[in-house]
């Protein structure tokens, strides 16, 4: 059996945890229309479909660790020539949110709410959990590390979010667990209207994926599904109640 780990790196952090289906609660539900109400019925029962629960408790939901209201990007790459002032290029651009990522930078504005996060980093400074990351997108520091096995992935899925989109990738083994040293986790988040989260609130999902899965390949056939040969079952054999042959 594979195992994570899931560590906590800040007092605000919300750890990852694994979603379950009441089916207690949706059974109650359809058995009180059944006996209490003349037409209002519970046909089909979600939690009574095993592939629906399977998919419903995949892996672990990832959840926002503060409340806050995001609000699109609107973010320019830019350079910044070495004789040039940043603080005034951002000015002659109309952009007063300057960003460095590697040589280059970017520029957004109306942007006030990527601070709203700025936390006490290990260090006793300022770290911001918001960090842009183009192409309207955000890195989302959320302060725990995931430590899973080696020649494993983490796989980041969206969940249906209304004005958030969570962009899917593929993170490897040695990447997810080389971030507790840096800081921790992060996922690319992208507003596209503004939309309002709570704490607690799950905003993405986690699932571990194994090597083959990356390298499994499919084969498309046509045509009657080919003969197989009889397996022991349905060889010629004793049928012990009866003595007779199967």
């Amino acid at each position: 059996m594979a195992d994570v780990m899931f560590r906590s790196l800040q007092p605000w952090a919300v750890v990852p945890d694994k979603s379950r289906v009441d089916r207690a609660k949706a059974r109650a539900e359809r058995d009180a229309y059944a006996q209490s109400f003349r037409y209002l019925r519970v046909p089909r029962l979600p939690a009574d479909c095993p592939p629906w629960v399977l998919g419903q408790e995949l892996g672990w939901s990832v959840h926002s660790p503060i409340s806050v209201t995001m609000n699109p990007l609107d973010d320019l790459g830019v350079a910044v020539p070495a004789e040039e002032n940043i603080q005034k290029v951002g000015h002659r651009l109309g952009r007063a949110g300057l960003w460095q990522r590697g040589e280059d930078w970017l520029a957004t504005k109306d942007t006030d709410w990527l601070h709203l996060g700025d936390y006490r980093g290990q260090g006793g400074g300022w770290e911001g959990m918001f960090v842009p990351n183009g192409h309207g997108t955000v890195e989302w520091r959320l302060g725990w590390s995931a430590r899973v096995p080696e020649h494993t992935f983490l796989m980041v899925m969206p969940l249906p979010l209304d004005g958030l989109e969570v962009p899917l990738g593929v993170i490897a083994a040695k990447t997810v667990n080389a971030m507790t040293s840096r800081g921790g986790m992060s996922i690319a988040v992208r507003p596209t209207r503004p939309v309002t989260l709570h704490r607690g609130q799950p905003v993405a999902r986690l699932v571990l994926l194994h090597a083959d899965t990356l390298r499994a390949t499919a084969t498309h056939t046509t045509g009657p599904e080919p003969e197989t040969e009889p397996g022991p079952e349905a060889t010629t054999g004793t049928n012990e109640a009866t003595g007779t042959e199967a």
